[in-house]
């Protein structure tokens, strides 16, 4: 895996949370969002360039407070404290690591949201 760090956070403890995965030729950027952008986070992941891009606002504060569940039913979402923007930076990350596993196995990538959620959050021992 090859990391990509656009920030002042130190994100080399990423290559510890996919030992033991075939991660080669996988390319991470970890950036801040864009300026003005009121989102706190985002991340994507490019199948065809085996790409995961991993973008934090710098003006966050923590602890923040994140959403997990499905869309279409309310009463199944969970809250999560991110307590850092490390903390946050991991969980978007293995959000995306999830979907660049499943598109390793052919696996159709779309609505897997709560699933890739669930997968970061219990790499992470929060869930």
């Amino acid at each position: 895996m090859l990391l990509d760090n656009r920030t002042h956070f130190n994100v080399e403890f990423l290559h510890r949370h996919v030992s033991g995965y075939d991660t080669q030729g996988l390319r991470v950027k970890v950036a801040y969002t864009k300026r003005g952008a009121r989102c706190p986070y985002s991340g994507r992941f490019y199948g065809q360039r085996s790409y995961i891009r991993v973008s934090v606002n710098p003006r966050n504060s923590y602890p923040m407070e994140i959403i997990v569940g499905s869309p279409f039913n309310r009463a199944s979402w969970r809250r999560f404290a991110m307590n850092s923007a490390e903390e946050l930076i991991t969980f978007v990350f293995l959000h995306e690591m999830s979907h660049f596993l499943d598109h390793q196995q052919g696996l159709p990538l779309g609505c897997k949201q709560t699933k890739s959620d669930m997968f970061a959050l219990r790499k992470m021992g929060k869930a």
